[in-house]
């Protein structure tokens, strides 16, 4: 499933462009709001509706120990 197809809240649109980057695979939320110009806790909430049916969470956090979330397009299931 493409997010384009799905995603057309403005402010969710923010947030999946910041995910869709050609230089990401995955990314920190703190990232995706930088980039966004959102606060984390939307970006949260927004990853949140769409875990597992767009985006998902990696087993293996960031080295700063952050959590990763990438597109499944991009890292699969």
């Amino acid at each position: 499933m493409n997010w384009k197809d799905t995603v057309t809240d403005p402010e969710e649109v923010k947030v999946f462009l910041a995910l869709d980057g050609p230089n990401y695979t995955w990314r920190t939320m703190s990232g995706i709001a930088r980039q966004a110009g959102l606060s984390e806790e939307r970006v949260a909430a927004v990853l949140k509706k769409y875990n597992l049916t767009l985006t998902r969470l990696s087993e293996t956090p960031a080295v700063s120990g952050s959590a990763l979330v990438g597109l499944i397009e991009k890292v699969g299931v």
